[in-house]
């Protein structure tokens, strides 16, 4: 059975009628293949257009909305903490079955700590077993977010480089301590990821944060990061304790064009670690930088 077969079957056994599909940009292309088969399969499906990053990020106040009686969420495993919905939430990884071919004599070190997003999963003992046909020790430290980095953190000591399967920088630039490679799936290449320019960017960003008389301090909305709240509410007593001027901002999504308007000399992030590498007009740190912000 294919993926189209499989998730079908997956709502039929829900009992669902009428449901809600949420995609993430790298799957949208398949949307209306998708929406076509399930339709044909009897299911009725209204399509999420909204950005999703992530099962922290889920339609289900909307799939309520409209009469849904499920959210079928593709392409992400459950979230790794636990938060109530407005209607129950399939889950659905969509598995990517790829051949990989590529050559890993670019990769210098000798014990290489494997990880990957949850799409790939299944490729990790393939990518073993050619990382130690080509003279190398492999371990498999296995699934990882973008904020979520526990599997990579158990192997480190473990290992002398990573190495993330995917595509993209979102998740291997959370990645630390190690050198850090990337098998970009798409083009069948091996690719150095510098964590070191990026830790530039992010010292940058610190450095021109620290002249700014007031911040404003962004929670997101998505019911996945309902803890943000008292992470925001920190951030605020620690810049007032040193005369900064804060307040405390809720958003969905977080994006330049949004923060244009308002009167701030620098933003601090408390949702997902990677929306400060996005483009911002005014410096954008992240929580955890509070500290270096502050020091004297």
């Amino acid at each position: 059975m294919n993926n189209y077969g499989e998730l079908a079957a997956k709502i039929k056994e829900r009992n669902a009628r009428r449901v809600m599909l949420q995609l993430p940009e790298g799957l949208k292309m398949k949307a209306a293949d998708m929406c076509r088969f399930l339709q044909e399969s009897g299911i009725e499906v209204l399509l999420s257009n909204e950005p999703t990053y992530g099962a922290c990020d889920l339609a289900d106040a909307e799939a309520k909305a409209t009469g849904c009686e499920l959210l079928v969420h593709v392409g992400h495993s459950k979230f790794y903490v636990d938060f109530e919905t407005d209607v129950p939430v399939l889950y659905y990884i969509w598995p990517e079955r790829i051949q990989v071919k590529t050559d890993f004599s670019g990769i210098k070190e000798k014990r290489i700590g494997i990880l990957t997003s949850i799409q790939h999963m299944e490729l990790l003992s393939d990518i073993k077993s050619m990382l130690e046909g080509a003279g190398k020790e492999a371990i498999i430290g296995g699934q990882m977010l973008g904020c979520w980095t526990a599997n990579a953190d158990k192997i480190k000591e473990m290992v002398d480089a990573f190495l993330f399967v995917g595509s993209g920088e979102f998740h291997p630039l959370a990645l630390s301590g190690k050198p850090v490679y990337k098998l970009d799936l798409e083009r069948m290449e091996i690719g150095d990821v510098d964590a070191e320019k990026f830790q530039k960017i992010r010292y940058g960003r610190i450095f021109r944060a620290r002249d700014a008389a007031t911040f404003g301090i962004l929670v997101s909305s998505k019911k996945g990061q309902k803890e943000l709240l008292a992470k925001a509410d920190y951030v605020r007593q620690r810049l007032e304790q040193r005369d900064k001027k804060a307040f405390i901002i809720v958003m969905n999504e977080i994006t330049n064009e949004k923060l244009l308007g308002i009167k701030a000399d620098a933003f601090v992030n408390t949702a997902c670690p990677r929306i400060s590498d996005m483009q911002f007009t005014k410096p954008m740190i992240n929580a955890d930088d509070i500290e270096l912000l502050l020091e004297e």
